[in-house]
Parts: C-alpha cells; sequence; structure tokens
C-alpha cells in the first residue's frame, strides 16, 4: 500500500501563516481526540509530551544564583489509547483527501500540516484486528512514509491499544513563534479545542515536558475557564447555532468571537472593531477579563474550507429564493447577542465615558455640544481609553461627518427646489431637518470659534511668562500667536490670523505682509529694503485695513518680553514705526483692480509698538509726546511731523484688553447658565 500522491508536493501547496506555528500540533492532538471517539470501551486518555531543546542557557538571578532559562520546544510527543492505524485507518491516512472522517469535519489533508513545520512524523501504533494484536511502525516525511510494509504481530503478552505520534524536528521559523511556557502552550490547546471540552466531550488530556512540569488539561479548564461559561442558542436566516460565552482572566488578550467548524475554532474576530466599548479589559467583581464567544452549528461545519483555515460561505440561493447567511451576517448577529450577554458590563463603561466626554466638553471643548446633543449615537461609536489628545479628534471626526451630512442634506434641499419637487412626500420633513441642522451646526461653529480665541490667548499667556530656565520667550514667538512669520495674506488661511489680539477690526483687511521687506510687498512699489522686522529680535508686520482703496495702513511692531535696550544702531521701536511710514510714504500704492499706482500722501496710518513697559521705552513715549492711558500700562498720541497715529501697548495690557472684551463670550460657552445649557444633565441639582 503507498501514498497517492506527492506528499512534498502536496506540502508546498499547503500555506501556513508564522502566527499558526503551533496548529500542526493542534491536528495531532483532535486526530487523537477523534480516535478516541471511535473507542467505546475504556478510559480514554492523552498525554502531550513537549520535549525540550537540550541547549539550556542560564543567567544569573538576583540573588546570585545561577537559574537555568527556558528553551524551546524541538519535539511534541502526542500518546492516545483510541482504535490506532488500523487497516481502515492507515489506509485513510495514506489517501490524500480522505472521506473517512468527512461528517467529523475532516477534509483528509490535516496530516501535511505536520511535515510544514516538523522535519519528520514517527508513529507507532498497537492495535487489534478482530482478536489479533497487531504493531505498526513507521516514518512519515515528504518523501513519503518508510517503510512501506510496516505491520507486525504484536509481542506475546498483556495487549493495550496505544498509539504514539512524535512531530520531530521543529523548524526554526515556526519554532519561535511559540512561547517558552508549558502553562501558555496548555492555554494554547485548550483555546483551539475549547468547543470539546465546553460540550464535556473531553477526553483526560495530560502535558507535561522534559522538565517534569505536568498540566491536566480538564482540570486547568475546570479551573481557569468552567465557571465562567454559559450560552444562547440563535437561529440566523433559518439556520440554528449555539454561541458559548466565557469571561477569562487569563488565557486571552483581547475580546474575541470565534466561528467553530466540527469542535474546533476557524476564524477569530476581534471585538472592539465591532463594539467600541470593548477595548479593554472588563471590570467585573473585581476581576478584570476578557470576552471569548464560540459560535458554533451545523452551517458553519459545513462552509469550512479543506484546510480549516476558512469559510466559504455560498452566496447563491437555496430552496428556492433563500440567499444562506454570509459571514457578515453571522457575525453581526452573534455581536448583538454578546452585547445583550455582557449589556450591564457595557452599560458601566458606557457610562464612564460618557461622563467622561461630557468632562471634557464642559470643561475644554465646549463647541462639541451641539454634536453631541444632536448625534447622541456618538457616545456609542467612540473608543474607550482614549487620552484627552485622542478623544478630541474622534469628536472631529464625527463633527466633519455631522458637517458632511448636513451638507448633503442642503444640497438635496437645493436640488428639489430646483426640480419643482417641493411638493413631493417627504420634501417638509427634510426641509424642517435640513434647518434644525444648520442653526445647531452655526451654533456650534461659534462655539468652535469661541474656543479657539481663548486657547489662543491662553497660549500668548504662557508664551509671555517665564520659561523654566527663568527666560522670557522671543518676539518670533510672539510674533507667530498673533499671525505666523515669513508670509502674506496669500499664504495663510484667515483662521491663522489672530489680530483680533490687539483690535478686532484688524481681521478685515485685503491684504497682509508678516516680517517682509517693504520693496517685497505687492500692493506697495517701493525701493525701501526695509524689513518691518529687524533682525533677528525684533519682527513687524503690516497690512491694510481698507479691502478697496487702501485708505488706512497699519504697522505693529514687536519686542521681545522684557527687552529693556535700544537696538544696536541707536534706534528705538518708535523711530523704527516712524520710518516705515516713511518709507511707505515715498512709494505709490497699487490700486483694488491693480493697475496703475496712486500714492500714500494722505493715506491713514496707525501704529502699534506692543512691549513690556520697560523704562525706556516709557522714556522714549515722553519724549515723543505720547500720553500715558489711564491704567499707565501704555502711551498713545498722533505724530504730526510723520503723520501717524500712535499706540504703545504692554504685553499685559494687550492679554487683560484680549481677555476682557471676549469674557462675556467665554462665560456663556464655559461657564453657562443651567438655563442656556444644551445638556441638562449638567445641571446640579441640590
Amino acid at each position: 500500500m503507498a501514498f497517492t500522491v506527492n506528499v512534498a508536493g502536496q506540502v508546498a501547496q499547503i500555506r501556513l501563516a508564522q502566527s499558526k506555528a503551533l496548529w500542526p500540533l493542534f491536528e495531532a492532538i483532535v486526530n487523537s481526540i477523534q480516535s478516541l471517539e471511535d473507542t467505546e470501551e475504556g478510559q480514554k486518555h492523552i498525554v502531550i509530551e513537549a520535549i525540550r531543546s537540550k541547549n539550556p542557557q542560564t543567567r544569573i538571578d538576583t540573588n546570585g544564583n545561577v537559574v537555568e532559562e527556558l528553551t524551546r520546544f524541538e519535539d511534541f510527543i502526542i500518546t492516545d489509547n483510541g482504535a490506532g492505524f488500523n487497516e481502515t485507518n492507515y489506509g485513510s491516512f495514506l489517501q490524500s483527501y480522505s472521506r473517512l472522517k468527512v461528517e467529523k469535519g475532516c477534509k483528509g489533508i490535516g496530516r501535511f500540516l505536520w511535515l510544514k513545520a516538523f522535519e519528520a512524523v514517527e508513529i507507532t501504533s498497537e492495535y487489534s484486528e478482530g482478536d489479533i494484536w497487531l504493531r505498526r511502525e513507521f516514518l512519515f516525511t515528504l518523501q513519503g512514509v518508510e517503510p512501506e510494509d510496516n505491520v507486525a504481530e504484536a509481542s506475546r503478552g498483556l495487549h493495550a491499544r496505544k498509539t504514539i505520534v512524535r512531530l520531530r524536528g521543529f523548524k526554526e521559523n515556526y519554532r519561535n513563534e511559540v512561547a517558552l511556557s508549558l502553562e501558555s502552550l496548555a492555554r494554547r490547546i485548550i483555546e483551539h479545542c475549547l468547543p470539546y471540552f465546553i460540550m464535556g466531550e473531553c477526553p483526560e488530556i495530560e502535558l507535561t515536558d522534559s522538565l517534569g512540569e505536568r498540566f491536566s488539561l480538564n482540570d486547568y479548564f475546570k479551573k481557569s475557564y468552567g465557571d465562567s461559561l454559559h450560552q444562547d442558542e440563535i437561529e440566523i436566516k433559518g439556520e440554528a447555532y449555539r454561541l458559548y460565552h466565557m469571561l477569562l482572566a487569563e488565557g486571552a488578550d483581547r475580546h474575541e468571537l470565534h466561528l467553530c467548524a466540527h469542535q474546533r475554532e476557524v476564524k477569530s474576530f476581534n471585538l472592539s472593531k465591532y463594539i467600541p466599548n470593548m477595548q479593554h479589559r472588563l471590570e467585573i467583581d473585581g476581576d478584570s477579563l476578557y470576552y471569548v464567544g464560540y459560535l458554533a452549528g451545523a452551517y458553519l461545519d459545513g462552509a469550512v474550507n479543506a484546510g480549516r483555515s476558512e469559510f466559504e460561505f455560498s452566496d447563491y440561493p437555496i430552496m428556492g429564493d433563500a440567499r444562506p447567511a454570509g459571514e457578515k451576517e453571522i457575525v453581526d448577529a452573534s455581536v448583538e447577542f454578546i452585547k445583550e450577554y455582557l449589556k450591564s458590563d457595557l452599560d458601566k463603561v458606557a457610562e464612564e465615558k460618557k461622563a467622561r466626554i461630557d468632562r471634557l466638553v464642559r470643561s475644554d471643548r465646549p463647541l462639541y455640544r451641539m454634536l453631541l446633543n444632536a448625534r447622541p449615537d456618538v457616545y456609542d461609536q467612540i473608543p474607550t481609553g482614549l487620552d484627552d489628545g485622542h478623544l478630541d479628534l474622534e469628536l472631529y471626526r464625527h463633527q466633519q461627518r455631522w458637517e458632511h451630512d448636513i451638507a448633503k442634506k442642503g444640497w438635496d434641499v437645493r436640488k428639489r427646489v430646483k426640480n419643482s419637487a417641493t411638493t413631493d412626500p417627504g420634501f417638509d420633513d427634510l426641509f424642517d431637518e435640513y434647518c434644525r441642522s444648520v442653526t445647531e451646526l452655526s451654533r456650534a461653529s461659534l462655539a468652535e470659534h469661541v474656543a479657539k480665541r481663548r486657547a489662543v490667548i491662553d497660549l500668548l499667556e504662557e508664551a509671555l511668562a517665564l520659561d523654566d530656565d527663568g527666560k522670557y520667550s522671543k518676539e518670533s514667538r510672539v510674533h507667530s500667536i498673533i499671525c505666523p512669520m515669513q508670509a502674506t495674506s496669500d499664504d495663510i488661511p484667515f483662521d491663522d490670523m489672530n489680530l483680533w489680539l490687539i483690535d478686532d477690526r484688524l481681521a478685515y483687511h485685503r491684504f497682509l505682509a508678516s516680517d517682509k521687506r517693504i520693496d517685497s510687498i505687492p500692493i506697495i512699489e517701493s525701493d525701501s529694503s526695509k524689513r518691518m522686522d529687524l533682525a533677528v529680535f525684533d519682527a513687524a508686520l503690516s497690512y491694510t485695513a481698507d479691502p478697496d482703496n487702501v485708505s488706512a495702513i497699519t504697522i505693529v511692531e514687536l519686542k521681545r518680553p522684557q527687552r529693556d535696550d535700544l537696538d544696536e544702531d541707536g534706534s528705538n521701536p518708535l523711530q523704527q514705526v516712524f520710518e516705515y511710514v516713511e518709507a511707505i510714504r515715498a512709494g505709490k500704492v497699487k490700486k483694488s483692480n491693480g493697475r496703475g499706482f496712486g500714492n500714500v500722501q494722505n493715506t491713514a496710518f496707525y501704529c502699534y509698538v506692543i512691549a513690556d513697559m520697560t523704562d525706556s521705552l516709557k522714556r522714549t513715549a515722553r519724549f515723543a509726546a505720547l500720553y500715558p492711558t489711564d491704567d499707565q500700562e501704555g502711551f498713545f498720541g498722533y505724530n504730526q511731523g510723520v503723520g501717524a497715529y500712535v499706540e504703545v501697548i504692554s504685553y499685559d495690557k494687550l492679554l487683560k484688553n484680549a481677555k476682557q472684551r471676549n469674557k462675556a463670550l467665554f462665560d456663556a460657552l464655559f461657564e453657562p447658565r443651567g438655563v442656556t445649557l444644551v445638556h441638562p444633565e449638567y445641571v446640579e441639582h441640590s
């Protein structure tokens, strides 16, 4: 009797991922379990020996003792007292795609997995044929079975069924993927064969290694898994399934659903992708647990592929017009049962997550209040365990989706109006919903605008404080907060300009140049190479206030916080801005249509110098005949000779004025009164 296929060719056709390095061992164990299912009498048992490498490594522990490190597994020996390699079973072994055990879900190629991960397999089997006891021994390699004539009558004495399968020479690329711990191996075997343990049909299985450590897998299952076992009978498109629920403290590293065929796990699904509140362990009665579900049913038994690594669900109708359930339908239905089984625990997670989101929104991100009010399902869609930064990003993503949906409704409304379809059923509801959404979105946009202003003020306040080295920020940092440097308004998005820190009116301009030479500004014709940013420490920006005729030009000069000296060239900030005015007046300005030039002799100039009120700056302001403000934190006046209005503002005054101008908005957004709250749960009841 000989192999009917080329073994090496068959093995080459099989794909075995390194992550499934133990599957050949699982195949051998399941073969033993199935062999025992065919054996009626006697106590059924399986012994698995994990043989470690004989070249141990040593290390010195914290007490100075020499400790022998665990070595990797090289061989596995599986011994059972099942039916053995009798003529029927041996004939099936020699036949590729044997149909002998098809009712058990066997596809007839599992033994080829052995040679995918191991160099050879040694098999010894003692069994009976009628009243005769026989012994079969052979080696299974890529060359086939050696020897082919491998059966003889067993020696006289007390006979007992016994089959030994030795998986020899674990290939390195697979061997290195297996954990060293024998307990870890025990968990992996149980998890793969869990349906056998769950259904109470598992024989006694003992796992041992060459160091003498032992585990009874049956006892280990009862101790670590048994107490958490529950099950549901479910129906999906007319097919019956059984869903087993388990909560594990050990043996799992995430929440998973396993689809099983013929009492074995085939495919797993990470439940965190289906249930956002299952990103982390569940805290139940003081224990930190993972959920593991196993779904089994006759439909899954029939849909598993030849390698038992995937399901092949049919897309074609059966029984006339009924299309059988596909993978997505089966998983989605199972997920709903899992949600119900874990409802109280998931509700607790959801409540804690909602409270955390509400705290963040209430204290720092109130712009998302409208989103959560309009779409409360967002709470469920956000994963658990996110830090504030990632939580903010998730809320932003949902905000963008909400805005997209509103824009889509608006497009649909306009399309119906254009097509005179306003009398169509449902148009009034669509229009009303769109109007409500736009109103909510407008409020959210305003909230975002106000929240950004407070963030900018906080950032400026931080920039004006001493750093960890006891130094003040360079003016470039302050400058960048007010407006990005080395750019014009053609380069900068409107939202990146924070000119409102100085004066809200400055936000409405036709052109802006930040830290640019005068002769490089496109709307001015000038030969001056002066830069409204003096060297490294002095930065300046200029922009026009009138969008049409450039009737006013404003110049802002920023100084480094707490700077109290004159520039190296002997000039001072007031002198600098006056020189800018003179340089611009000497040139011409382009008209708004871009054709021709007009002079700027009659243009109004407004100059701001923003700096700390040092003694030298106060003296310079007095010499320029400027008047102190009532709060003594700035100066103002008009320089007749230069023809410019001038205001000197301290950083403290700049910050204080910005806060005061926006205080009403900040109070309404961040400290709302109870009657104005969108979420009534924010109101504290006495």
